[in-house]
């Protein structure tokens, strides 16, 4: 029993280790996106954020859903944010419109750049990561568009 229950945690953290790099909208008319999960764990925080996280929680800024005793829950972005249309989908803070998965990646991976960019004050938005679609999107077998 113990044994498999090693194997089982094992596995549970490979997965969700966070040096692992993450392919998303893999199947999406854009050509997939490979997140590199390493590189935003020590990134800096965006100072503007609409999900703020703590020094010591930096992980909250991206994964912002807390359970009832405050803990930061790890959970993947589609468990809460589903394709356009999704009525579970959540409301964005800022605008009240639907967050589903495209608006949430796009408006916390783009606004997150665009702020830090500003920030830094420069214009050179390679230091602080991507913010144009053939930047992180490339043409898959269904092209672009």
């Amino acid at each position: 029993m113990v044994a498999v229950l090693a194997v089982v945690l094992a596995f549970w953290f490979a997965a969700d280790d966070p040096s692992n790099s993450i392919v998303l909208d893999s199947a999406g008319r854009q050509g997939a996106v490979t997140f590199d999960h390493a590189a935003h764990v020590v990134a800096a925080r965006d100072p503007k954020s609409a999900h703020p996280a703590p020094a010591k929680a930096s992980c909250g800024g991206c994964h912002h859903t807390h359970n009832a005793r405050g803990v930061i829950q790890l959970t993947r972005c589609g468990a809460c944010h589903g394709p356009e249309g999704d009525p579970r989908n959540p409301k964005s803070l800022r605008t009240s419109d639907e967050e589903n998965r495209k608006a949430a990646f796009h408006g916390l991976c783009i606004g997150c750049h665009v702020d830090l960019a500003n920030t830094l004050n420069t214009s050179n938005t390679a230091r602080t990561g991507p913010v144009d679609c053939a930047d992180c999107h490339s043409a898959g077998a269904r092209g672009r568009g």
